[in-house]
């Protein structure tokens, strides 16, 4: 037999096939799976309101001993017997076949094992009055300790339903009373109301929520409890203890009386079979409607409230309240795309309650007596939330996983001279309830809607069993998390409107079919009403995402908020041991954002919702690959960069040579080693690379005069290490990257002249032109040597102005260049050889971007003086996007002049300053990516000049130059 441990207030009651509960009338209704077709929407009940209970053989302590339990259980039957508009007739049946006991009740490997006729195909005894001597029974149904004498309030009575036939009748139930909770008169008096709770629940009735105010701020009336319902879901006036409890517990309250009236109804049918009885239709009243939203679907979950006012007054009296919850009789869940057909019993979402929709938010107040001694009275019909923390085993109305807030302003609706028999029909339109302000998401499974680009979005599951589904490019090796915020209409995040789940799936899979990971549970999150959900992924293509709520409902005031919060790439992505900026492209960034790198805290200099700048910190140690991530300290959300970043080389990088000494070269002169890092498509610089040089034959002198130097590679990728050999014999230089890629050079000295550059490598913009004069030393035995014929030329790109030229005095010959225009990815060698041409020296011209220049101040950019003096010219600096001076990059200077006017007063307008002139200036940097601009004056008098240059598409710098009086 299976079971459900969830323990109730005052009794614990399960029903270990049918976990829903359809509350406000009936427990159960059939649904749309496991039942017969022809039932689907009708109550769960016993056939014909007959039922059948027989007793254990033994007392249950030497108190409360068998004679006298013999009369206690037929007084707390006889509480729901003695309804005269009830077809209910619980009668004692006789006796069970023994003593149920711990000794024949046993817990094994295989589950419980007890007596044939107490378990639950048992149909002959319908119904199993146990009593538990000392708790051992109880303890083997709901665990050891379930039937501890100090939680009598809870554990007094408990309940188990554990057999409904597929044609909506019970067939089989067990009572279990525990011994432990009958040690006096005033534990007995409890264990009897207990009873009465006991039985309405094993005919089928629910928890009912009726005079929950007088509660709030501990408001108790007398006539307030007249009218609290036998068949409350929280016991809120007995003590832990269970003594005092509720006051005359053996009464049924209007409330009770109506339910079971509504689902067992006398009719002319089956009024033979229940002597004394009334018609039920006949001896009351009924209001029955529908609550809609302002869109016309039925707003389920709303406790409707009805009572009679008072003679001669409006206000209404509670001593006869009545309540039902609308969509009573439709599911509560259902499946959803997340979770699948089932829940984690393996029980259909759609075994109980209709699917409907016509039934979503229908109330049916129907069995209700008029107050004692009235033929007609008016009526108070009023519609009020259902408490929240009534869910699960507590759970009142359909919502079994949480209650749903209703919508809008609830109306207070006065119904005039009802009399028994009449019929009220109320449908309620809620006028202001949600609209549409939030367009839901209505894209199909397999054509999703894109999420926004700044990854956060709003909407609504709308609509019964609708999802959202959206979908967003993906690379592989990352982890990423998708967040889900149920709000209220104002916005506000709430637990008590859409219980939202969240799923994914590959963009390739097949609809219908359940996500690679999601979200068994709502509300998982760090915050009110979040729902998180985590997914690593492991190749590139399209993620798919679906957002729905929990129970598979959908309604116009199910708002959310999402987001997804993904790492997409990071650059550069390689850094050099000491750390350095980087920047994460990505969606959904806040700007409490936590960069880490490889476990350690990254600085964060500027958050958008698509980008992170931060500051990598040193390796301490680390090389490769490097684990990234960002995270949301709010939401604890984190995505991560499993791949993309490494300190120094990554696998597969390699090097190829760019210029070498090669052969006999001069003995002490300095020569360039230059080597290009490439990723490892062969292709793609790879900047940050730590390139080691090593002299690994002979000898040789490095640059930094060392035998081993390191130097990283720039954003081209080039790392340079000046070499010269110091002997004849044959040296060999290395250079190489932690990842084992490496190229070699090999030469020999030689006490011929030689020739080295001076100047650095001359960086163009695409599609300028320049003239450049590049320096080239001629030596001699490490000597200046003066009066040397050098040959010049270039390779295409480049032309030389004269072919040759002669070192002066300090052994340096001056080159005449023309260069450009130069193409993307140009990179032109110009030669300065000795005579002969076997002695040269190579200098290299690289094009680079113009849009993505950068602009830097080098003097005089910001002046004060007074007006009869002169400003000095501003010069600026041009360079690439990694810091060469850039020769060619046009500079624009936007230059307005106005009359100077004092500052501004601590409080106060400003002063306003008429404009006396503007001009456009622009100019061409050289080959140093220098540009001057001569200022705008006003020739004498007092002016402020404001000037912003501008270069390619992304720099600019602000300056100003004051004359004042």
């Amino acid at each position: 037999m299976l079971r459900s441990g969830l323990k109730l207030s005052v009794l614990l009651v399960s029903l270990a096939i049918a976990p829903a509960v359809f509350a406000g009338g009936p427990r159960w209704v059939a649904g749309s799976s496991y039942f017969n077709s022809s039932v689907k929407g009708q109550p769960v009940h016993w056939k014909n309101g007959a039922i059948s209970y027989y007793l254990d053989q033994n007392g249950l302590t030497p108190l409360a001993y068998h004679t006298l339990l013999t009369g206690l259980v037929a007084q707390s039957a006889n509480a729901w017997n003695n309804v005269p508009t009830a077809a209910v007739s619980i009668t004692l049946g006789g006796a069970l076949n023994e003593d149920v006991s711990g000794a024949n009740v046993t817990v094994g490997p295989s589950g419980i094992s007890m007596p044939a006729d107490i378990q639950s195909t048992a149909a002959s005894k319908p119904l199993g009055i146990v009593y538990d001597s000392d708790g051992s029974v109880i303890n083997a149904f709901f665990g050891q300790g379930a039937s501890a004498a100090s939680d009598c309030r809870d554990n007094g009575v408990m309940t188990i339903v554990d057999n409904v036939a597929t044609d909506g009748t019970i067939m089989h139930a067990l009572m279990l009373l525990n011994g432990l909770c009958a040690a006096n008169n005033g534990q007995l008096s409890v264990l009897q109301y207990q009873m009465v709770r006991g039985f309405g629940r094993i005919l089928g009735l629910d928890w009912s929520q009726a005079n929950e105010s007088m509660f709030v701020g501990d408001q108790i009336t007398a006539d307030g409890l007249s009218g609290w319902p036998i068949m409350h879901p929280v016991e809120y006036v007995c003590s832990i203890t269970g003594i005092p409890c509720t006051p005359n517990g053996m009464t049924l309250r209007y409330d009770d009386m109506a339910a079971v009236s509504r689902l067992y109804p006398v009719t002319a049918a089956n009024q033979s079979s229940f002597a004394g009885k009334k018609l039920t239709a006949a001896a009351t009243i009924s209001v029955q409607g529908t609550i809609h939203f302002k869109n016309g679907q039925g707003m389920q979950g709303v406790n409707v409230v009805l009572r009679p006012l008072k003679q001669g007054s409006n206000t209404p009296d509670i001593r006869y309240t009545v309540t039902a919850v609308s969509g009573s009789l439709f599911q509560g869940a259902a499946p959803n795309s997340v979770n699948g057909p089932n829940d984690s019993q393996g029980n259909p979402f759609n075994k109980y309650g209709s699917d409907d929709t016509s039934l979503e938010g229908r109330f049916d107040l129907s069995g209700v007596a008029l107050p004692i001694g009235s033929t007609i009275a008016d009526y108070q019909l009023s519609f009020e939330p259902i408490n929240p923390l009534y869910a699960l085993g507590y759970s009142v109305g359909p919502y079994t996983q949480g209650q749903v807030t209703p919508s809008g302003t609830m109306p207070i609706i006065t119904l005039s001279g009802l009399t028994a028999g009449i019929t009220v029909n109320e449908d309620v339109v809620i006028q202001d309830s949600a609209d549409e302000s939030y367009a839901s998401n209505d894209a199909s499974e397999l054509e999703p809607e894109r999420i926004p680009p700044s990854g956060e979005w709003t909407d609504r599951v709308t609509g019964y069993g609708h999802t959202s589904w959206l979908e967003w490019p993906i690379r592989a090796n990352r982890e990423l998390t998708i967040e889900a915020n149920a709000l209220d209409e104002s916005g506000m995040p709430s637990e008590n409107k859409a219980r939202l789940v969240l799923g994914a799936w590959n963009g390739t899979d097949a609809a219908g079919t359940l996500p690679v990971s999601g979200t068994p549970q709502a509300f998982n999150g760090d915050q009110i009403g979040l729902t998180t959900l985590s997914v690593a992924t492991v190749a590139a293509g399209s993620l798919r995402i679906g957002v729905t709520d929990g129970r598979g409902d959908g309604r116009p005031d199910y708002l959310y908020r999402g987001r997804l919060l993904y790492a997409d790439t990071v650059m550069p992505t390689r850094l050099s041991l000491s750390g350095g900026p980087i920047t994460i492209r990505g969606v959904g960034f806040r700007s409490n954002a936590i960069v880490t790198v490889n476990g350690v805290a990254a600085p964060v200099t500027s958050v958008t919702p698509t980008e992170i700048t931060a500051i990598a910190p040193p390796a301490n140690g680390a090389k490769g690959v490097v684990l990234l991530t960002v995270s949301d300290p709010a939401t604890l959300g984190v995505t991560a960069i499993q791949d993309g970043l490494s300190y120094d080389a990554m696998g597969g990088d390699a090097l190829s040579i760019v210029t070498a000494p090669l052969g006999t070269i001069s003995s002490g002169v300095p020569m360039p080693f230059t080597v290009k890092a490439l990723a490892s498509d062969a292709k793609t610089p790879a900047p940050g690379e730590t390139v080691t040089f090593t002299v690994t034959e002979g000898t040789a002198t490095l640059g930094c005069g060392l035998s081993t130097c390191m130097v990283l590679s720039g954003g081209d990728g080039i790392a340079t290490m000046n070499v010269s050999a110091n002997s004849t014999a044959l040296a060999q230089i290395t250079a190489s990257l932690s990842d084992g890629a490496s190229v070699i050079t090999e030469f020999t000295g030689s006490s011929a002249p030689s020739i080295a550059s001076l100047t650095p490598d001359l960086y163009v913009a695409i599609g300028a032109t320049t003239s450049w004069s590049p320096q080239a030393e001629v030596l001699i035995g490490g000597a200046p040597l003066a009066g040397q014929t050098v040959n010049w030329s270039a390779e295409t790109g480049a032309t030389a102005g004269a072919a040759t030229s002669v070192s002066d005095p300090s052994g340096v010959s001056f080159g005449q260049i023309h260069v450009g225009p130069l193409v993307v990815g140009a990179d032109v060698p110009v030669y300065a050889c000795l005579p002969g041409n076997t002695t040269c020296t190579t200098f290299q011209i690289y094009s680079v971007h113009p849009e993505v220049a950068l602009l830097t101040a080098v003097s005089s950019a910001g002046q004060t003086m007074s007006a009869n003096q002169t400003p000095t010219q501003v010069v600026l600096r041009v360079t690439d996007a990694v810091g060469h001076p850039m020769a060619g990059g046009t500079v624009s200077f936007y230059e307005t002049l106005m009359q100077w006017t004092p500052d501004c007063p601590p409080q106060g307008r400003c002063p306003s300053a008429p404009t006396l002139a503007t001009q456009t200036v622009q100019a061409v940097s050289g080959a140093d990516g220098l540009v001057t601009l001569t200022p705008l004056t006003g020739n004498g008098e007092p002016t402020r000049l404001y000037v912003t240059a501008v270069t390619g598409n992304v720099a600019s710098l602000n300056f100003e130059i004051e004359l004042h009086p």
